[in-house]
């Protein structure tokens, strides 16, 4: 992303909603009587902001492969009529088309592997990556693959119409595979081709082999676009600093990811957005309703599920858009050992971390279920002692919900006894925008052998302003945007929740072997 400032003379009795807003060049100009037949000229735009009696203002742009233009609108009879075009501005151009962007790491099968991923605008050359153990000589090269996918892939709604505030051409993903990694190593990295370009250098440290290394990650879920969402610029910036100041070695973001809910170029601004983070540490992901949820479409269900999932006493509605995972199963990657993203699981250090959807069925017999007990069934917990399980919604909250998350209780009904089975030692999950942490607990009482039930919503979007019941097994809550840090070796683990606000200690615990 790169800044630019843009700077215009303010007219006579300016209103306050005039705005200037980023224009496809080919988005028609209308005005007069052609507006009132066209109207929807004015509102495609890819962006916008208020003028607000000023000036300038700096806009950080997102590449989009595309030339691009802003144009100034304003209100006609004092205020209150129709918008008027008054002026626009020369047209902006990428320096390089085909420049590597959204850059973003994630783990692959086996200790020694990580994918790392990247956008451009063509699929004619073979993307390349060339790394090695210092920043100067980079002696290693490996090649990717290149997939894409277009508006009739999704399933239905606004993500299966072209147009800048619906579906818009995502470039073409590439996606490498470096394998043969050493553990606990430090390797630097580019990615890109002779003929159109490379990226910046950056680096990662592969995660430990040795079951007796210590760990740091960071974790959260309901995250969304900065500025729409509130929060997230904040927490971005201080998950930035620790990245950049602490051995990071993995994230996790628990669903909810960019909100895109249909509109595509909410997908390029989010994953420009967290390039800074996610092409330095693995950025690991789980599946949450905006950008799962739908009605119609299964046969393009990137899951496979005999879907969709929607039993009545669910909240299940149409909250991606009509993109039923598409972009984000083009975007991201994981092992393999599960169902794509949809379920999965990895090991890094002491922990077996293990991803699933309730998006999908979880009833007794279902294949995630099937695949959830066999998996947790096979941890080895003297290579792994610490196994923590991950969805987007919530097993436990003590806020008060009108109408309330019936699918509480069913994740209680169906997958808590599982859990508490093969001793899982953490839950995470989101969907509601607050943070909760239990008692270890098991069937709504603490335990001294239960599970530590801890929601993470917290991370960007509008916080829940629900009141809280004041259940005994709930240790702490609020309602403010913030990040967790969880450091753990084999015998010890330490979970850390921080404010946003001042980047300090809101909550924390410790769990010990």
């Amino acid at each position: 992303m790169e800044q630019i400032e843009v700077t215009w003379t303010p007219i006579l009795n300016a209103c306050q909603d005039d705005f200037i807003g980023i224009y496809f060049v080919e988005t028609p100009i209308f005005t007069g009587i052609l507006y009132m037949l066209f109207t929807y000229g004015v509102c495609d735009y890819v962006g916008y902001a208020f003028v607000q009696n000023q000036s300038s203002a700096s806009w950080e742009m997102i590449h989009l492969r595309r030339p691009l233009e802003f144009r100034y609108y304003s209100r006609d009879q004092h205020c209150s009529g129709n918008y008027s075009f008054v002026a626009k501005s020369s047209v902006v151009r990428p320096l390089n088309y085909n420049e590597p962007t959204q850059i973003h790491l994630a783990y692959g099968d086996q200790i020694d592997q990580i994918f790392v991923s990247f956008v451009t605008n063509s699929n004619a050359l073979t993307p390349r990556c060339q790394y090695g153990l210092h920043p100067s000589s980079l002696e290693w090269e490996t090649n990717g693959t290149t997939v894409t996918y277009t508006a009739s892939d999704m399933c239905e709604g606004r993500a299966t119409v072209w147009g800048p505030q619906n579906f818009i051409d995502p470039g073409f993903m590439h996606t490498i595979l470096l394998h043969s990694l050493h553990p606990t190593t430090t390797y630097f990295y580019r990615v890109g081709t002779d003929e159109n370009g490379w990226s910046s250098v950056y680096s990662f440290t592969n995660r430990p082999a040795n079951d007796d290394s210590e760990v740091n990650l960071i974790a959260y879920g309901d995250m969304g676009l900065a500025p729409f969402a509130s929060g997230a610029k904040s927490t971005l910036d201080r998950i930035r600093a620790r990245v950049m100041s602490t051995n990071i070695t993995c994230l996790l973001h628990i669903g909810d990811i960019s909100y895109a809910m249909g509109i595509a170029v909410l997908w390029d601004a989010f994953m420009s957005q967290i390039q800074s983070i996610a092409a330095r540490v693995p950025y690991m992901v789980s599946i949450g309703n905006h950008e799962y949820d739908y009605i119609t479409g299964s046969d393009k269900d990137p899951s496979g599920a005999p879907g969709p999932f929607r039993p009545k006493w669910g909240d299940y509605d149409t909250d991606s858009g009509g993109e039923c995972a598409i972009p984000m199963t083009h975007r991201f990657h994981s092992p393999s050992n599960g169902n794509g993203l949809f379920w999965y699981s990895f090991n890094v250090g002491p922990i077996h971390f293990v991803i699933y959807s309730n998006e999908h069925d979880f009833h007794r017999e279902s294949p995630q279920y099937i695949w959830l007990e066999q998996d947790l069934q096979s941890v080895n917990r003297s290579r792994t002692p610490w196994l923590i399980v991950n969805s987007h919604r919530p097993m436990y909250s003590s806020q008060i919900i009108d109408p309330p998350y019936l699918i509480i209780l069913m994740l209680q009904l169906y997958l808590e006894p599982l859990f508490y089975k093969y001793h899982v030692d953490i839950n995470f999950y989101a969907h509601l925008h607050s943070y909760e942490r239990t008692c270890p607990m098991y069937q709504n009482r603490c335990v001294h052998d239960g599970i530590t039930q801890v929601l993470i919503g917290m991370a960007g979007q509008e916080v829940d302003p629900y009141p809280y019941t004041g259940a005994e097994w709930s240790i702490y809550h609020d309602e403010e945007y913030g990040y967790t840090q969880l450091w753990a070796n084999r015998t010890y683990l330490k979970f850390t929740y921080y404010h946003d606000a001042n980047d300090a200690i809101a909550d924390e615990f410790v769990l010990q072997k």
